[in-house]
């Protein structure tokens, strides 16, 4: 889940001629803000929908959901 809180990282403005300073900071840039895409962080929303949950706990992480029989429940 992406942090809203942190804005992305700012893309450098392309030169006329790429050269390798240009092309380490776009790479880095583009990491930076992969690395806050997969950070997960605090969610605040007014809807949710969630669909094809697991039906059952086997095999899932702590924390995660599935439908037991129409009640969502989270695995501890």
């Amino acid at each position: 889940m992406a942090q809203v809180q942190i804005p992305p990282p700012r893309l450098p403005e392309a030169p006329q001629q790429y050269d390798v300073a240009y092309m380490a900071d776009l790479l880095r840039a583009l990491e930076t803000f992969i690395a806050q895409e997969r950070t997960p962080g605090e969610m605040r929303a007014t809807k949710i929908t969630l669909t094809d949950l697991p039906t059952s706990s086997s095999g899932l992480e702590v924390g995660a959901l599935f439908n037991d029989s129409g009640t969502v429940k989270i695995v501890t």
